[in-house]
């Protein structure tokens, strides 16, 4: 008997926030306007009439409102109690916990229209009405550019965006987690983005640091720490039957791609484990420098490259139990790579939903069947 263990790693990119390194956060891609910008709007009937220009994406299909708007909340009860009809979307199962009172339970569905009535303290979102299509959403929306191509509508539709133009002064750069404004506007080049709050200045969580000037085109990146973790390879680890446990060495890369003139050469990280649904013990030995000799709590990446780190994953048959091989036992935990003048907070400059990597184990323990 043996027991296998498949571990997947999904690749992120990370970057970490300090009070002495920069660190704001990006919210449009260098060299495009906002790409959600709204071109043309349903009008007063909520009815989409135009036809998208290509280049444009048809946020709602001809002769529909826009789909998946957000309809009911939970009221104060916290409980969902209104069930969702016609083609609308239960987002919350009928007595289910809600977050907060205002968590969205149901959704318009495919054809925009608000089907579903309220039941118990349930509240309907803000100018949602039953039975009634919601005036003036998005119909067309801007494409990959930002750049709006659709020039007229449709109906009682509304050009909302010129065509040729981007949407002015969206924001470009927002201020990170070490509340400092630390992007220079237009370090690409020449460029007419705004720099909202001077360098240096103090600032608050999202408060628009740089925005996209008259043109609505970016021409600013972030500046700040920007590491990504790499797992090297797809890892199995077996125990044969009559092991006691099992244990298999996970390699992982990082890689520093700061930009900006005030990056360093190079820049201290240390690895950390969060959200770890699996068994106290499972992840040991991290070690932020794969080539030197020993566990090393700390590694250096120079800027614009890439070294190794690692760290060990040991499953025990006590904390795996099977009764098929087709119904293995499943954990997860996430890996984190985090500058250590940046430490605790996780810098958002490039990414901040891509500041960690998830480790998947799936064990069958033979020495159970």
């Amino acid at each position: 008997m043996e027991k296998r263990v498949l571990i997947s790693v999904g690749v992120c990119a990370f970057a970490l926030a300090v009070t002495s390194a920069r660190a704001d956060q990006q919210e449009i891609a260098p060299g495009v306007g906002l790409q959600s910008s709204v071109v043309v709007n349903t009008g007063a009937d909520g009815i989409c009439n135009t036809l998208a220009t290509l280049g444009d994406i048809q946020a709602a299909p001809v002769g529909s409102a826009q789909p998946h708007l957000s309809e009911i909340r939970c009221g104060a009860d916290k409980v969902a109690q209104s069930v969702a009809a016609g083609d609308d979307v239960q987002l919350v199962a009928v007595g289910g916990t809600c977050k907060n009172s205002t968590t969205a339970i149901v959704d318009t569905g495919p054809n925009g229209i608000p089907d579903t009535l309220l039941l118990g303290d349930d509240t309907y979102a803000p100018s949602i009405a039953f039975g009634v299509a919601p005036a003036n959403r998005a119909c067309v929306i801007a494409g990959a550019d930002g750049v709006a191509q659709t020039g007229v509508a449709s109906g009682d539709d509304a050009v909302v965006l010129a065509l040729g133009t981007a949407a002015a002064n969206t924001d470009v750069v927002l201020c990170g987690p070490n509340l400092i404004a630390d992007t220079t506007a237009n370090n690409l080049g020449a460029g007419d983005d705004v720099q909202v709050i001077p360098v240096g200045n103090a600032c608050s969580p999202n408060n628009v640091v740089v925005d996209s000037g008259p043109d609505g085109v970016a021409n600013t990146r972030a500046e700040g720490p920007d590491l990504r973790l790499k797992v090297v390879n797809r890892v199995k680890v077996n125990i044969g039957k009559g092991k006691a446990s099992a244990s298999k060495l996970v390699k992982l890369r990082v890689s520093n791609d700061e930009f900006g003139m005030s990056a360093p050469l190079s820049r201290g990280f240390k690895l950390t484990i969060t959200g770890s649904t699996c068994a106290n013990g499972t992840v040991t030995q991290i070690d932020a420098d794969y080539v030197m000799p020993g566990l090393q709590a700390t590694g250096s990446v120079p800027l614009g490259t890439t070294v190794k780190a690692s760290l060990v994953i040991t499953l025990k048959l006590q904390d795996v139990t099977s009764t098929s091989s087709r119904a293995p036992y499943r954990c997860r935990f996430e890996v984190n790579v985090v500058a250590l003048d940046t430490s605790p907070d996780v810098d958002d400059g490039a990414n901040d939903e891509g500041n960690t990597t998830t480790i998947e184990v799936e064990s069958v323990d033979k020495n159970d069947l």
